[in-house]
């Protein structure tokens, strides 16, 4: 071979070393955004369809959705407000400002007994969410009506519907309620406020009664000695006929009856804080620390019980959503354990707090009692009768004070605990709502939408990610080491004619676009891979050239037919060769019979002459060479010094010879033409390629020393491109009909590529 046509294989064969620097860059950057929209645009139709799917699923959910209703309630706790027992000290005393008291409303609102109580009430009234449970049931509703996972199951299922927070800043808690019935929703909520302000009132009169039954046997003995000083009081006076120390003249005697007066009085405020003391030691002595609160409250303890509500709250929400074996839940288990002890500590304390007092009451009796012994002995000494007239009075005097003041206490207590319901005001009741809060078709709608097109986005993006396919030029050039020659957009050969052929005129055939639509985008784009493959190598024109695929059906035929009418109309001289001996389709391109003679014919010496045609009266410089004759030894033929023969004679008489070969990884026809051939462009077919086919097919042509000018993507859609997004007016593109290759070679007849 001639030392310049070396020199062009050199110029124009790339091996694996030389990847061109931008398709190695673009080989190596990240995905950009103007990918993802390419993808996206891509498939388009598959993200319509799931969103439109998603809302159309979704508009189904919320229709069918059974409505459901909800009614709020707002109370006001108001802890500041909480009175005492009744007893003072003993029994209490008030609420600190600071005590964790709203938050134990708010646990025990949420409490299972107080919800099975209101559920048990509205259901005495053949109303409420579970009106027929208690058919069988007589009042009062307690929590041993039912089996345990028949009350447990109630309670569950109003939990489940039911929300109880406080307003942030305020001591304002709201109650809401969630049922398909509205007038459900409404009873529940406020028959459970009304529970638990009864239950409320009920507790505090609780521990009153605790407190009446132990001073019950002293306030028995205070009522006896009273009633006993006064009959002695009377049978003194009687039998004395006495009616007053003050008739006594002497004036030192006046002073000692007043000394013994106040002494007695005194005596008897000691013994009633003794008593009052000594019933609170009782007390201590037998609750428990969490009656201690009630009965002897200190800042610490009130502390360290908040402290273990939280503790508690937080450890059934955590066992009820995570389960025993949550690390959290073990440490909250750890902290109620201790601060457990904190309380057993501090209770003791309390206890030996209330048994000082006790003592030290006591010893103030003791020294009062003293005191007034010695008083009473002067006295004595003074006027025997006067004295013990005194004694008696004041005896009957005190005990009877004394028994007015603890039986008034005791009242007191009794109303103080029915008012401490005032601290709980309901600022709104629960009204009946007449829209429902769900099913929220609006934003069911647009959540299942965006889902939708999330799915449908990620769907396509992996759908990308497993596709193999090449889309576009950009996509030859990265994933393989050749050049873009140019783009084929998708047309419809049908489409448009570039005039009516009269009776007996020859007729384009349809596929020759660069003929029929000269000012078409498609006649455009061969006309840009001619100018390719001329610029490719001025200096040293390619004038074989051969164009293939890696399989049938990528578009060759209709590549190198409209590719010589382009090269033809330049001013060319043109032989078009049909080198496809198994089932070449060119004739069937220019609308010529198959059984025409061609190459074969002439490789295999059955014919003389060279049976060359015009297939287009109008372009006379292109002349076409049909397949021939199908014989059994293609690759033999083509790989024939006779082949090589007729190029080099084609060469000296025409300027391009352009080869539409056989599919190279269908058969191993081509590869001895490409060998031979001073340029070879590989026709990719969007959408159809594959990456490992064109990879294979680029190293089977270099393996046999082809000259690779690049590679024609065929029948893409231009907006994946990108750059080339116009369109004539009037002219539509589109394969419609376009079959190509069949699926195997055979003498079944087949339509063009």
């Amino acid at each position: 071979m001639p030392t310049n046509d070396s020199q062009l294989n050199t110029d124009a064969h790339r091996s694996d070393d030389s990847l061109p620097e931008a398709a190695a860059e673009r080989t190596t950057a990240n995905p950009s955004i103007v990918d993802v929209r390419r993808v996206l645009f891509k498939r388009k139709f598959l993200i319509i369809f799931i969103v439109a799917l998603a809302l159309v699923i979704s508009i189904i959910y919320a229709k069918t959705r059974i409505p459901l209703y909800a009614a709020s309630a707002t109370v006001e706790i108001d802890t500041s407000r909480s009175q005492s027992m009744g007893l003072g000290e003993a029994l209490g005393g008030a609420l600190d400002e600071n005590s964790p008291q709203l938050q134990t409303d708010v646990v025990r609102l949420k409490g299972d007994s107080l919800i099975f109580r209101a559920v048990g009430e509205l259901a005495l009234e053949d109303r409420g969410p579970y009106p027929n449970a208690f058919k069988n049931v007589k009042p009062p509703i307690t929590d041993d009506c039912l089996s345990p996972q028949e009350r447990q199951a109630i309670v569950n299922s109003v939990k489940s519907g039911m929300t109880i927070s406080i307003i942030p800043k305020t001591n304002v808690v709201q109650i809401s309620y969630r049922n398909p019935n509205p007038v459900v929703a409404r009873d529940v909520v406020n028959t459970l406020l009304q529970v638990f302000m009864a239950r409320s009132v009920e507790d505090r009169l609780y521990t009153v009664q605790q407190a009446a039954e132990m001073l019950s046997p002293q306030m028995q003995d205070l009522k006896t000695h009273a009633v006993e000083a006064q009959q002695e009081l009377a049978k003194y006076q009687a039998e004395h006929n006495f009616i007053s120390s003050d008739s006594n003249a002497n004036g030192g005697v006046n002073l000692t009856f007043d000394g013994l007066k106040i002494l007695n009085q005194q005596l008897a405020e000691a013994q009633a804080d003794l008593i009052v003391k000594q019933a609170r030691l009782r007390l201590v002595e037998s609750s428990s620390p969490d009656a201690l609160l009630s009965v002897a409250p200190t800042p610490t303890m009130e502390s360290l019980r908040g402290q273990r509500n939280e503790a508690t709250a937080q450890l059934t929400q955590l066992m009820t959503k995570y389960g025993p074996g949550y690390p959290p839940v073990h440490q909250l288990q750890m902290q109620i354990k201790q601060i457990d002890k904190q309380i057993a500590v501090e209770a003791n304390n309390v206890r030996r707090r209330v048994q000082e007092e006790y003592e030290t009451s006591a010893a103030t009796v003791k020294a009062i009692q003293q005191r007034l012994d010695a008083q009473m002995d002067e006295a004595y000494k003074l006027n025997s009768g006067a004295a013990q007239y005194a004694l008696l009075r004041e005896d009957a005097e005190t005990s009877g004070d004394l028994y007015d003041a603890l039986q008034l206490k005791l009242k007191e207590s009794s109303v103080t605990a029915a008012l401490d319901a005032a601290s709980i005001s309901v600022i709104d009741h629960a009204v009946i709502r007449p829209v429902p809060v769900e099913p929220n078709v609006r934003r069911i709608v647009m959540t299942g939408g965006l889902a939708g097109l999330l799915v449908a986005i990620f769907l396509a993006l992996g759908l990308e990610a497993l596709d193999d396919t090449l889309q576009t030029s950009e996509d030859v050039e990265t994933y393989s080491k050749l050049y873009s020659l140019g783009a084929i957009p998708h047309f419809d050969p049908q489409a448009r004619v570039q005039k009516e052929s009269a009776p007996g005129e020859y007729k384009t055939p349809p596929r020759l676009v660069t003929i029929n639509a000269m000012d078409s985008i498609a006649a455009e784009a061969f006309r840009v891979v001619r100018s390719a493959i001329l610029l490719s190598s001025i200096d040293a024109p390619k004038k074989v050239l051969l164009v293939t695929s890696s399989f049938m059906a990528e578009g060759k035929s209709t590549l190198s037919s409209n590719l010589a009418i382009a090269l033809a109309q330049r001013g060319a001289r043109v032989l078009l060769v049909d080198t496809d001996l198994r089932r070449g389709t060119l004739n069937g391109m220019f609308g010529l019979p198959s059984s025409l003679p061609g190459l074969s014919n002439i490789l295999g010496k059955l014919e003389e002459g060279a049976p060359f045609i015009q297939p287009i009266p109008t372009i006379p410089l292109l002349t076409f060479l049909p397949s021939g004759i199908r014989v059994p030894n293609p690759a033999e033929l083509l790989a024939s010094a006779r082949m090589s023969a007729l190029l080099a004679e084609w060469k000296d008489k025409y300027d391009h010879i352009v080869l539409d070969s056989a599919p190279i990884l269908m058969v191993s026809d081509a590869l001895p033409v490409a060998a031979q051939s001073d340029g070879v462009v590989i026709v990719v077919r969007s959408g159809v390629t594959r990456k490992k086919a064109l990879k294979r097919t680029y190293e089977l042509l270099v393996r046999s020393n082809a000259r690779l000018l690049g590679a024609v993507v065929n029948d893409v859609n231009l907006k994946l491109e990108n750059y080339y997004t116009y369109s004539y007016k009037g002219y539509g593109y589109g394969y419609s009909g376009y079959k190509g290759y069949a699926s195997a070679y055979g003498d079944k007849p087949k339509e063009d590529e």
